[in-house]
C-alpha cells in the first residue's frame, strides 16, 4: 500500500466526511476547513486523479440537475482501500506524535 501525500490525506479525509455529497466544491470548502488552505480546482482535480490511480476513491456522475444548467456533479466516493490508507496515516501520525501534547510542545518551542 502506498503513504498518503498529505494533500492526497486531506482529500480523502474530505471525501470521507462528506460522505455520498463529496464533489468538487464541497471537498474544496472542506480541506480548506480541515488543512486550513485554500487549493486551486485544478490541484485537486490532479490529486482526485491520484487517488483514483491508486484505487483508493472512485468517481461517478450524479444526476444531471436543472440548477447546474443539465450538467452532472462529478461525485468521488472513497474505497475500501482508501479507508486502509486513511487508517495507515492515522495510525503514522499517532506514533511520531506519541507522548506529546500541546502544553509540552508549546513549553519546547514557545
Amino acid at each position: 500500500m502506498k503513504e498518503l501525500t498529505k494533500l492526497e490525506e486531506l482529500v480523502l479525509m474530505a471525501v470521507w466526511r462528506l460522505k455520498d455529497d463529496a464533489y468538487g466544491v464541497k471537498i474544496k470548502t472542506k480541506v480548506k476547513e480541515i488543512g486550513g488552505r485554500d487549493y486551486f480546482y485544478n490541484t485537486l482535480y490532479t490529486t482526485f486523479d491520484q487517488l483514483t490511480r491508486k484505487g483508493y476513491a472512485t468517481k461517478h456522475f450524479g444526476e444531471p440537475s436543472a440548477v447546474r444548467g443539465g450538467k452532472r456533479k462529478v461525485l468521488f466516493h472513497i474505497t475500501k482501500e482508501g479507508i486502509k490508507a486513511l487508517e495507515m496515516a492515522f495510525k503514522r501520525h499517532n506514533r511520531i506524535w506519541a507522548g506529546i501534547d500541546e502544553e509540552s510542545f508549546r513549553k519546547e518551542f514557545p
